[in-house]
């Protein structure tokens, strides 16, 4: 791997981790000005990396799944600015890259958790009782857990929030004959963990930049997101309806 090369896997693992596209950009060009590669013209996209570098090199990297770990992403924009500053021998930048890569502040177990905890309190923003928070938990741990599984399959990514947000459902649907329990706070808790406020909020930090094809592309991908939780919550809600299940 030389250095151009070397650049180009820290914009992909930034881009790869959540990252907007102008920060993306902005770190692969400070690293390439660090190891003197001049003229270097960088264009990234939610799904593309394209970079041109001196005497016509050019290489692309094809974005096919993306998560949010904004841990790499601050790990590996702190790199780019300590090498910009003080530049560092290639094979010890590409050590600290591929550390930076593996970064993560929590375990896996903790975003199962936090995921439960959070269905629980917003279960009861939407008007639930009290004895509503641990169903609400259960739907959203699920939730979680379904999805990270699945995001390490071939699964498409709106297949697979689909998939989660029927998961989320059935807590709330076993506990609707019960007049003690409220299964729409419990369901709404659940999906909420599906939610793509961030990819949202990237979008829109995209559209303010002048990235408007990452702009334009997040936002459909949020929309998207948003209609097959809707969907996958719905089916199986639809299904339980039309066999004659009560719901309050």
């Amino acid at each position: 791997m030389d250095a151009l090369e070397a650049v180009v896997e820290a914009g992909l693992a930034m881009l790869t981790s959540g990252a907007e596209v102008s920060r993306v950009e902005d770190t692969m060009v400070r690293l390439a000005q660090a190891y003197r590669i001049e003229p270097v013209d960088v264009v990234a996209m939610p799904t593309a990396l394209f970079v041109a570098g001196p005497d016509g090199r050019s290489l692309v990297k094809r974005v096919r799944r993306r998560s949010v770990n904004l841990a790499v992403v601050a790990e590996i924009n702190q790199l780019s600015r300590d090498v910009a500053k003080n530049p560092i021998p290639l094979n010890e930048f590409r050590e600290q890259l591929e550390k930076a890569k593996q970064r993560a502040i929590y375990p896996p177990w903790s975003s199962i958790l936090f995921a439960a905890g959070a269905a629980g309190l917003i279960s009861q923003l939407m008007g639930g009782h009290l004895v509503d928070v641990l169903p609400a938990a259960v739907s959203g741990g699920l939730t979680q857990l379904t999805r990270r599984t699945l995001f390490k399959t071939q699964i498409p990514g709106s297949l697979s929030d689909l998939l989660s947000a029927a998961v989320a459902t059935l807590p709330a649907l076993f506990l609707a004959r019960f007049h003690t329990f409220q299964p729409g706070a419990i369901l709404v808790g659940g999906i909420m963990v599906l939610t793509p406020g961030l990819l949202f909020t990237t979008a829109v930090r995209d559209g303010i930049t002048g990235d408007l094809v990452s702009a334009v592309s997040r936002l459909l991908e949020a929309l998207l997101i948003g209609g097959a939780v809707a969907a996958g919550a719905s089916l199986p809600l639809y299904i339980y309806l039309h066999l004659g299940g009560r719901w309050p």
